[in-house]
């Protein structure tokens, strides 16, 4: 398509149907000049028609009063009557009862036909008279004829010339047309202010902030939607910028926490290496080395599982899982750290089957367990409820009362995973109705009230002398946490100080 050059490309710019100010402005003006040239044809017609009708009835009056003349003068006197009494631009013609033309105001009389079969004649000489408009062989244009029958049987017949409507209409076009011309340019400029008058509010919108701009309600749903998107946006940029910010602080922290056992290797197989240490004490040497190597060894196991339920790249997601089974078989596998530590481990309860890894729901369960006897006391209790919340559970478990002497202990907390580490996993906690319950109490140290939001942290400790001492690495209860929020479950801890603590998990049944 070629481009528009000149006055057009001014007035109306390509890019005018790709913007809503141009769409709203062709609109207007397309709309406004279709309505004038409707409304002008159709105001047209309606005059002609009505100036038509009015044209008929007057020569119809003009007729009838000619044969009220007629029907006095003598029938040899009628024609020079008719020339002397009734001349102008009407048409008069006198037709005998025979049809033969007798007197014909436009035309010589011996050269036209006989008119008994013209309508109108026909027409008068049944009713008296007659009105009809066709269109003239002899004058090649559109006629109105008025036709009254007089006493002795001829007809009196009176024609008029008149334009056809289109022809009225072509006689219109040019002063239409200017007027058109005259109109079309006020509506270009009316236009144009009433698209400059629509677009302000729009053009002025804030969309920083969306719902207190002042505009047309038929925007309010799209700045609704806007304003959505952007809180959601931003929600997503706290959430990556927390995300990248524990990202950092976890490779600081695991950093950190390799460092220590790399230097006691290292020291040690150095000085081994360099002769240093005596043969009596090369098995104690050797013995720490491979406990720090084994914290480094666990501390890298931890790290993997977190990393792979961050990226849930996580295998198996659709088992079968029987958590009392998983229970007892945990027990077994801790049976001898138990027994090292001085704390007996009691697991109770009924069949209570999870949807989702058993990988990540036995590691879940390994370090809750693992957890309450590492940081118990001597002789200390480690018991595992699990069961279907309309289970008849032990009331110790399910109300938070178990103390070595039986003495009860009131509920100290509650505590959930953060939020925005919730939130990033898509997890909502099951109705109670709808769960199943894993509970783990232990008679250990407790955990102090303010610090309930923080144990599921990474690398963070109670106390962390007595943390180096036990061997934790840090990273037990942030995987419980992210085992929990990966199979849609909920976590609670409560404590108190000294008596013990116990960790309430709700997950919904499979």
């Amino acid at each position: 398509m070629k481009a528009r050059s000149g006055f057009f490309a001014r007035i109306w710019p390509a890019r005018v149907s790709h913007s809503l100010s141009g769409r709203i402005f062709s609109t207007v003006l397309v709309f406004i000049l279709a309505v004038i040239v409707v409304f002008s044809v159709i105001s047209t017609s309606i005059f002609y028609l009505n100036y038509e009708q009015d044209a008929e009835e007057e020569l119809a009056a003009q007729a009838r009063d000619a044969a009220a003349y007629l029907n006095v003068v003598p029938g040899s006197e009628r024609t020079s009557f008719l020339e002397t009494r009734f001349p102008g631009q009407v048409r008069y013609t006198l037709i005998a009862f025979d049809g033969e033309v007798l007197y014909e105001s436009t035309a010589v009389e011996g050269k036209l036909g006989n008119h008994a079969d013209r309508p109108e004649v026909k027409a008068a000489e049944e009713k008296g008279e007659a009105t009809t408009v066709r269109y003239s062989d002899t004058l090649k244009t559109d006629t109105v004829y008025a036709a009254v029958r007089l006493e002795d049987g001829s007809v009196i017949r009176l024609a008029e010339t008149r334009h056809s409507l289109w022809d009225f209409l072509g006689g219109m076009l040019a002063p239409m047309a200017i007027s058109l011309l005259v109109v079309a340019v006020l509506v270009f400029v009316l236009s144009r202010l009433l698209t400059a008058r629509i677009m302000a509010p729009i053009d002025a919108l804030n969309f920083k902030e969306p719902l207190q701009n002042e505009i047309y309600a038929e925007m309010n749903p799209l700045l609704e939607r806007i304003d959505e998107q952007q809180r959601q946006l931003k929600q997503q940029n706290a959430e990556l910028a927390l995300a990248e910010n524990m990202r950092r602080d976890f490779s600081s922290n695991v950093s950190h926490e390799m460092k220590t056992p790399l230097q006691v290797i290292s020291g040690y197989a150095e000085l081994m290496k360099n002769g240093m240490v005596d043969p009596a004490d090369r098995q104690r040497f050797a013995g720490l080395i491979y406990e720090e190597a084994q914290a480094m060894r666990s501390l890298i196991n931890d790290v993997l599982i977190l990393s792979r339920l961050d990226e849930s790249a996580i295998g198996d997601t659709d088992q079968h899982i029987d958590l009392l089974a998983l229970a007892h078989r945990t027990e077994e596998r801790l049976a001898g750290f138990a027994e090292a530590h001085g704390v007996t481990i009691e697991v109770t309860g009924t069949q209570a089957f999870l949807q989702g890894s058993a990988t990540v729901a036995e590691q879940m369960m390994y370090n809750l367990m693992e957890n309450g006897i590492r940081y118990n006391q001597p002789q200390g209790r480690v018991e595992v409820f699990v069961g279907k919340a309309s289970s008849a559970a032990p009331e110790a478990a399910l109300a938070g009362k178990m103390d070595p002497a039986g003495s009860e202990v009131p509920p100290a907390g509650k505590v959930a995973p953060d939020a925005p580490e919730a939130a990033l996993a898509g997890k909502v906690a099951p109705e109670a109705s709808e769960t199943i319950l894993v509970q783990v109490r232990d008679t250990g140290v407790g955990i102090p009230e303010d610090m309930f939001d923080k144990v599921f942290e990474r690398f963070f400790r109670v106390d962390k002398s007595r943390s180096k001492e036990t061997g934790g690495t840090g990273l037990g209860l942030a995987i419980v946490k992210h085992a929990v929020l990966y199979h849609g479950g909920s976590i609670e801890v409560e404590s108190t100080l000294g008596e013990g603590t116990s960790f309430t998990l709700r997950f919904p049944q499979a």
